[in-house]
């Protein structure tokens, strides 16, 4: 569940999906096997994906319209409230005693049940000046009962799982293969606007991963009246919130240099809901578009494919 780089592959097609309650969407990606990567087709099919049934109906149409083969590597991405991503400073331990104590540590922050969620964690390098071998780690956990459905109906819809991230990792693996080739040590921000949820991350290579859900329904907001005050006092609402995430980022990371908020998800036309943003944080907001740079051969919809791209990139490696 855990990746922050891009790295080579086997030669042929690699792919990833994700979907929420209203949309899958699936990327299929090409690769020469010597970290060069191509957008070979994306699906976007909408539908009630609230249920089982709905969703391995509509992960077998995705299969079809992307000619998934059952040995063909996929990627796919898990988001709700029983999903959890931090980064944080913690001494090195030895095999199963560093998963132990991990999972003794995040009892104090996690709001679901850690002895009954899959973890994965990564080390990512020794803080400098530590003593005691303490390195930053970054640790995924997912609820097992939430994997295991997902898994299941993935295999029942005839797709080989390769890896099951979760989402606010997703979005920050979406950052890292943007910034590939680009020079600066400035922290990232991304914006994911879903349905019911939207998820802002923070990471750098020289500063720490963040990450927290906003609670901000864009599926209800966007149903009202252009006009109406409610629309618009919630999507200030967001803003303040971001900018909240932002300055609390600054304080507790001692760091600051944002330059722009790459934006990704659904609602990305909403003119209302970018200016909103602009204005409550002061900075630019930029559509990511992986899709684009990497060569999509269809009609771009910038922001709209980069999970489902960032995660058929995590499948080769």
């Amino acid at each position: 569940m855990v990746k922050r780089s891009i790295q080579t592959s086997k030669p042929g097609f690699i792919f990833g999906i994700e979907h929420d309650h209203l949309a899958i969407r699936a990327a299929r990606i090409s690769t020469d096997g010597r970290s060069g990567y191509t957008v070979d087709k994306l699906e976007e099919i909408k539908g009630d994906y609230s249920e089982d049934v709905g969703l391995l109906d509509g992960l077998r149409k995705v299969r079809n319209l992307l000619d998934i083969g059952t040995r063909d590597p996929v990627v796919s991405c898990l988001s709700g409230k029983q999903v959890f991503a931090t980064q944080l400073p913690f001494r090195k331990l030895a095999g199963d005693e560093m998963e132990q104590a991990l999972r003794l540590e995040l009892r104090k922050s996690v709001h679901f049940e850690v002895a009954t969620s899959t973890m994965d964690y990564e080390v990512l390098d020794e803080d400098e000046g530590s003593t005691g071998g303490v390195a930053q780690v970054m640790v995924a956990l997912a609820a097992n009962s939430l994997l295991t459905r997902h898994l299941s109906l993935l295999e029942k819809a005839g797709l080989k799982a390769v890896a099951v991230d979760v989402l606010p990792v997703a979005v920050a693996n979406a950052l890292w293969a943007w910034k590939v080739g680009r020079e600066g040590d400035h922290p990232l921000v991304a914006l994911h606007i879903g349905p019911q949820v939207s998820t802002i991350v923070i990471d750098g290579e020289l500063s720490p991963f963040f990450n927290r859900n906003l609670y901000f329904a864009a599926e209800d907001v966007f149903a009202l009246d252009p006009s109406s005050g409610d629309r618009d006092k919630r999507i200030r609402a967001l803003a303040e919130d971001i900018a909240r995430s932002l300055v609390f980022y600054e304080k507790s990371a001692q760091t600051s240099g944002f330059l722009e908020i790459l934006i990704l998800g659904e609602y990305l036309a909403q003119d209302q809901l970018i200016e909103a943003i602009q204005k409550g944080t002061g900075l630019p907001l930029k559509k990511m578009d992986l899709a684009g740079q990497l060569g999509s051969p269809r009609e771009a919809f910038p922001g709209r494919f980069d999970l489902a791209v960032a995660l058929a990139l995590r499948g080769g490696t």
